[in-house]
């Protein structure tokens, strides 16, 4: 399971991370099979905005979701969700505080990996 998270707290993509057993990266360029999440920040320059997109298009086949936090506020958020493979896109409230955040992110995540061990079966 390959999970790209934008707009996360730090803190919050570790714990996830560690609850479900997938490697932090900095890259879409380093998923693994193995399991891999990459914390997306903030990106305010287009260069940096480019560089993701084709990052993202390189792999779309290794995507197995995008969570954007606070797409309301986030200005990226169209290309982030353009270069997304379908269905492979969810977003969450800005508002949220950690402990909901981390509850909602539990809930998407739950039901993507219940759906990859039905898929495996």
């Amino acid at each position: 399971m390959n999970i790209v998270l934008y707009g996360v707290p730090a803190k919050t993509a570790g714990r996830i991370a560690g609850q479900y057993g997938l490697k932090e990266i900095n890259s879409p360029d380093k998923f693994d099979a193995s399991g891999t999440m990459v914390l997306v920040p903030p990106i305010s320059t287009p260069r940096y905005l480019l560089a993701f997109y084709n990052a993202m298009l390189r792999h779309e086949d290794d995507v197995d979701a995008v969570i954007i936090c606070g797409i309301e506020s986030c200005e990226a958020a169209s290309t982030v969700q353009y270069c997304t493979p379908p269905g492979k896109f969810f977003s969450l409230n800005g508002g949220l505080d950690e402990e909901e955040l981390l509850s909602e992110l539990r809930l998407i995540l739950d039901s993507l990996f219940a759906e990859g061990n039905q898929l495996n079966v």
